[in-house]
């Protein structure tokens, strides 16, 4: 059970007769802001609303009209100036709408025309320049674009095209130089387009089409090599091609192909072996394909299947492993296999069921335990499993029903304790489980009700603190439990109800946790001695059967 409170079940709980109280109330707000659209209207005093909004200022939204005063209206746009929205307009004043703005220069969108002064404009702008939008046209002066621009280069979408000079425009786009974009095209002289791709070589696509020159061009590849894409067929020199690919060999696919020389192609799959993709077909020699595996064994799968030799193969695999999904299955012999699976266990899975074999097969999980699940069941013996455990216990999920024996499970929850999980119930001793929780506290989940002993639980807190929480979870079911065998035929409708105090329950007790180690000694007693009752039917208050 999580600790956040579900909405739907706060929602039905907090209108339930037994949970009308305040207390309730104050916990679930103090914890969940948003409990506070749950809480009855007749329920929610202004002590109980400022709790709310001090824990996050749109909490606003769910207090009462009459519980809206200036001080709390305060507090919420202080804490989030968004939450103006939610602030009556009788009760939006230009000192409340200041707070705001300087929290949030969006929450301008909610300041009242009649409010929107050069003050207040100019405060929200230099909070987030993208309030510019909601500046009325009569208050965006020079000065106040100006300073929208400088916080956020975007907000010169939203300059009137009068006020957009040459200077704002060229401190926007050395801001960011994609806001060439909301730059008139009377303004993009070479100066400013040669700033932007200086900045952003992405930015030529924003440059037009007659101020591309050989200058612009370079300096923009120079930034980001794909900016060749956006460079003009005739600009496009075996120079600028070069040194496109030199920064980035993908760019090969924006070179024309009369342009794809095999120094060119060379040097593009030496700086990225993918470019091998975009080189000729015909350009595609032994000695390319060996250099572009040679710098990333990917690569394979771009090479032509005639240059597909054992010994590239071999290289390809010993390079990265999973290259064998590229091998022809012709060429994939009892030595590539080894070598791929030596080299990256997940490659077993592309190895022919044939050639599968257990030398292969321990060899692939010895390098990586996760290798077991590619594995055929006739192989999985007793030797590669504890080899594939041993390696890491959580690969005990693959091991075959039959060959889990008392000492395959030990040494699994040794090396991973959440490996109980996959241990058969018959397997499951107290020794067995104390070997899990010591390893990992929370596989105490997967013990059986019968075996979680004081001393074990002890053993789990110790182990993990985050365990704290399933001890609570234990404690609230058992006290749920028992009530709802009194509870009769009301018997559903409380278990709603029990769960969101149950949730309330864990909040608590977490906090508490994490924030007073000098309690936890106290906690854990108070839940172990709890579990343990129940387990032994001692618990306080309970009727003997």
């Amino acid at each position: 059970m999580p600790v956040k409170v579900e909405l739907d079940i706060a929602d039905e709980a907090l209108n339930q007769e037994e949970l009308k109280t305040p207390e309730l109330g104050r916990v679930a707000v103090q914890n969940f802001y948003y409990a506070l659209g749950y809480v009855p209207e007749e329920l929610k005093t202004p002590e109980l609303c400022q709790a709310a909004v001090q824990k996050n200022g749109d909490a606003l939204e769910y207090v009462p009209e009459a519980l809206k005063t200036p001080e709390l209206c305060l507090a919420a746009v202080q804490k989030y100036g968004y939450a103006l929205r939610y602030v009556p307009e009788a009760l939006k004043t230009p000192e409340l709408c200041l707070v705001a703005v300087q929290n949030n220069g969006l929450a301008l969108k909610y300041v009242p025309e009649a409010l929107k002064t050069p003050e207040l404009c100019l405060a929200a702008v230099q909070k987030y320049g993208g309030a510019l939008q909601y500046v009325p046209e009569a208050l965006k002066t020079p000065e106040l674009c100006l300073a929208a621009v400088q916080n956020d280069a975007s907000a010169l979408e939203y300059v009137p095209e009068a006020l957009k000079t040459p200077e704002l425009c060229l401190v926007a786009v050395q801001n960011d130089a994609s806001a060439l974009e909301y730059v008139p095209e009377a303004l993009k002289r070479p100066e400013l387009c040669l700033a932007a791709v200086q900045k952003n070589g992405d930015a030529l696509k924003y440059v037009p089409e007659a101020l591309k020159t050989p200058k612009v061009c370079p300096a923009a590849v120079q930034n980001d090599a794909s900016a060749l894409r956006y460079v003009p067929e005739a600009l496009k020199r075996p120079e600028l091609c070069l040194a496109a690919v030199q920064k980035n060999g993908d760019a090969l696919e924006y070179v024309p192909e009369a342009l794809k020389t095999p120094e060119l192609c060379l040097a593009a799959v030496q700086n990225d072996a993918s470019a091998l993709q975009y080189v000729p077909e015909a350009l595609k020699t032994p000695e390319l394909c060996l250099a572009a595996v040679q710098n990333d064994a990917s690569a394979l799968q771009y090479v032509p299947e005639a240059f597909k030799t054992p010994e590239l193969c071999l290289a390809a695999v010993q390079k990265n492993g999973d290259a064998l999904e590229y091998v022809p299955e012709a060429l994939k012999t009892p030595k590539v296999c080894l070598a791929a699976v030596q080299k990256n266990c997940g490659a077993l899975r592309y190895v022919p069921e044939e050639l599968k074999t257990p030398k292969v097969c321990l060899a692939a999980v010895q390098k990586n335990y996760g290798a077991l699940r590619y594995v055929p069941e006739a192989l999985k013996t007793p030797k590669v499993c504890l080899a594939a455990v041993q390696k890491n216990g959580s690969a005990f999920r693959y091991v075959p029903e039959e060959l889990k024996t008392p000492a395959l499970c030990l040494a699994a929850v040794k090396n991973y304790g959440k490996a109980l999980e996959y241990v058969p119930e018959e397997f499951k001793t107290p020794e067995l489980c104390l070997a899990a929780v010591q390893k990992k506290g929370r596989a105490l989940k997967y013990v059986p009700e019968a075996l979680k002993a004081p001393e074990l639980c002890l053993a789990a807190v110790q182990n993990d603190k985050e365990i704290t929480t399933e001890l609570a979870e234990g404690l609230a079911k058992i006290i749920m439990n028992i009530i709802i065998e009194k509870a009769g035929r009301r018997a559903r409708r409380t278990r709603t109800i029990l769960n969101t105090f149950i949730l309330i329950i864990l909040a608590v007790l977490t906090s508490l946790f994490y924030i007073h180690p000098g309690s936890r000694g106290t906690i854990f007693l108070i839940l172990i001695g709890f579990i343990s009752g129940r387990l032994t039917g001692t618990l306080p208050g309970r009727r003997s059967q």
